[in-house]
């Protein structure tokens, strides 16, 4: 079977529980999706399922303690019917002791007896799967580190008696209240400062919760404050290049368009009214132009009309008001001479003067025409000709001036680029990130000092509530010297000396335990993290208010570390799960499998090397999982960081067996055959 498969019957036993790995999470009875027949489906073999109809999956645990043999199976009955499958789970456990085998037949015996493999206050730290090294120890929650501290110190009956003498000593204050008012009910003194006592006892007790409240509130907000410290000190620096980007941005995008912009104005520049392109280089073209033109309208104007009545005359010629009067004079006013009517000269007159007016020039290649409009039209370029390459080449220098500010821009975004990226910024990742973080951090501070103003205040409360409850009892003291009720008072203050040295016993352990996994976890943290270039840095361990207990890696001047690699973060938990299992607490030893799948995909050579050298001084029995070590294409089915471990092995420098799962032949996963081969022991 593959690993995956291997590690969920483990699961399966211990948690009733499954890691599936599409939805990056654990499915169980209680979860949603539930842990029934679709996932039975997928926890049976492609192979099993086409080859057979009906068949047993199951998983089998043998272990032993104190002498007594255990032995633990979880069978999956898998039945084939029309449409589907049928499962029926079923669960065996037994103990054998001086050779008679026992079934354990209750549901909450059996429950016990797998609880022996593996406590559960422990299998957050003995029982690992990939990503999951990252949430190994929940270090913001009571039911993190400082539960698991309690579980090693051994102390749950201790705290069960600090609760119980809280719980009598509350008994006891009331007991001496109810004597006093009994046996004084006729002094109204008494009776009024009972009451008071009772009065101030009641606010205590609600300021003391309160307190609790504030100080749970506080570790939390301390919590998400250290979680954002790192966040924040670069949240501000990203947030100022994503700015500085952001307008860059916005500049080089202007840019841009002024260029595509003036790219587009080249056709109009072409053949601008002023300055046309076009006629660059035309200039004694013109005036070659120019000189044939007037050589023509010489030709022209001598040429004679006569044979063409519609033809346009030639300008300066008279118009129809002066040929009419012309007529009527009889007389030319262009030469002088007189027209008498009915000569040759009047009629040549008329005839110019009823010649065709409106005659349509259909003719587009007419010569004269063309070139007429050519010549009033060039001719106002001739002085302009001249400038055209300059235009050209203003033209040109705008267009490199708006390239190289776009080279300036881009390289100034770059940079920019550069510092956010460095600031740990992310190009996929929005700006509200930055700015709720940098507004949680202040929330989180604010939060911080509210509670601890909260909390003193508080306290300075009952400090002024204790100095009166002392005040009463001096008072009642003097004032009943009652035999009976000396005995009650004594009794009372006997109940709150034992709650104290209780819960101060409690205390001094749970901080002796808390010091020692401190020293074994930077112990294991600097055996893990030996032969890096990058010091690791220390671990440091510090209880909260509300008694939780947070995890830090701080550096010699004592300020946390930030920025560290996967690996190291990774270290860093491994150290605290090394220094829990090897703890030995009197003569406790906490001797459980670490059993882990692929907790090293982040992790480097050396760091999967020092990690080989030093698991098998700390876990007596662990199952490592671990594809890192595998490579399809060589001889033996191992890459060379899997061959260094192998020889260590064989050389006696790592100790354990040594397994690798192969897939021989290429197959879908209804003919898929995992085989395992033990390379040490050499057992080919």
């Amino acid at each position: 079977m593959g690993k995956s498969k291997f590690y969920n019957g483990i699961l399966w036993i211990l948690n009733n529980a499954v890691y599936d790995s599409d939805l990056k999470r654990m499915i169980s009875d209680t979860s949603i999706p539930r842990l029934d027949a679709n996932y039975f489906k997928k926890m049976v073999s492609g192979k099993a399922k086409a080859e057979e109809t009906e068949f047993d999956m199951g998983v089998k645990i043998e272990f032993e303690e104190n002498n007594t043999q255990y032995s633990v199976s979880k069978i999956l009955h898998c039945k084939k019917n029309i449409s589907d499958w049928d499962f029926i789970e079923r669960l065996d456990v037994s103990e054998t002791n001086n050779g008679r085998t026992i079934p354990i037949l209750d549901i909450e015996d059996k429950k016990n007896r797998i609880q022996k493999i593996i406590p559960v206050e422990l299998r957050n730290y003995a029982l690992l799967q990939g990503e999951s090294l990252e949430k190994l120890v929940d270090l913001s929650s009571r039911a993190g580190l400082s539960s698991t501290i309690e579980t090693l110190a051994g102390i749950s009956n201790l705290i069960d008696i600090c609760l119980t003498c809280s719980d009598l000593s509350k008994k006891a204050k009331r007991l001496l209240n109810y004597k006093e008012t009994e046996v004084n009910n006729n002094n109204d003194r008494i009776k009024i400062l009972i009451e008071e006592r009772e009065r101030l006892e009641k606010f205590k007790e609600n300021y003391l919760n309160q307190i609790d409240i504030y100080k749970e509130e506080l570790s939390k907000a301390q919590a998400r404050k250290d979680e954002l410290e790192a966040l924040q000190l670069n949240s501000a620096k990203r947030e100022k290049f994503r700015e500085i980007q952001r307008q860059l941005l916005m500049e080089i995008n202007n840019l841009k368009n002024n260029k595509k912009e003036a790219e587009k104005n080249i056709t109009s520049l072409l053949f601008a009214n002023n300055t046309p392109w076009l006629l660059m280089g035309f200039q004694n073209s013109i005036e070659l132009f120019g000189q044939k033109r007037d050589k023509l309208n010489k030709d022209l104007t001598l040429q004679s009309v006569a044979n063409d009545p519609t033809i346009l005359l030639p300008e300066g010629s008279p118009d129809i008001p002066s040929l009419k009067r012309m007529l009527e004079t009889e007389k030319c006013e262009v030469c002088g001479r007189p027209a008498p009517k009915g000569s040759e000269f009047w009629e040549h007159i008329k005839m110019v003067m009823e010649r065709p007016r409106n005659v349509e020039n259909t003719n587009s290649n007419n010569f004269t025409a063309f070139y007429g409009d050519i010549q009033k039209t060039v001719g106002s370029f001739l002085l302009n000709i001249p400038e055209i390459p300059q235009e050209i080449e203003k033209y040109r220098d705008k267009i490199n001036d708006i390239d190289n500010k776009i080279r300036e821009k881009l390289e100034e975004y770059n940079i920019a680029k550069q510092e956010f990226m460095s600031a740990g910024g992310n190009e996929n990742e929005s700006s509200n990130t930055d700015k709720q973080n940098i507004d949680d951090h202040s929330l989180a501070e604010r939060t911080i000092e509210d509670k601890k103003r909260l909390i003193e205040r508080a306290n300075d409360q009952i400090k002024q509530w204790n100095t009166r409850l002392q005040q009463i009892e001096k008072e009642l003291d003097s004032i009943n010297q009652s035999t009976e009720i000396t005995q009650y008072r004594n009794f009372k203050d006997m109940m709150c000396c034992i709650e104290s040295m209780f819960l101060n016993s409690k205390e001094r352990i749970f901080d002796r335990i808390l010091s020692s996994l401190e020293v074994k976890a930077n112990q294991k943290y600097s055996e893990l993290t030996a032969g890096n270039q990058v010091a690791g840095g220390r671990l440091s361990f510090k209880k909260q208010e509300d008694n939780t207990v947070q995890v830090s890696i701080r550096n010699i001047n004592d300020n946390e570390l930030t920025g560290l690699g996967t690996g190291f973060q990774r270290m860093k938990q491994l150290s605290i799960v090394m220094a829990i299992i090897s703890s030995r607490i009197g003569n406790q030893h906490f001797d459980y499998p670490f059993i882990s799948d692929a907790p090293f995909s982040e992790f480097g050579d050396n760091f999967v090397y020092n990690f080989f050298n030093i698991a098998p001084q700390v876990f007596t029995q662990s199952i490592i999982l671990i594809k890192d070590l595998y490579d399809p294409k060589a001889d033996n089915y191992l890459n060379d960081k899997g061959n260094k471990i192998l020889e260590k092995m064989k050389n006696g420098e790592i100790n354990g067996t040594f397994y690798v799962n192969v897939v021989e032949e290429k197959a879908d996963a209804t003919n898929l055959v995992t085989k395992n081969k033990c390379y040490y022991p050499d057992k080919f």
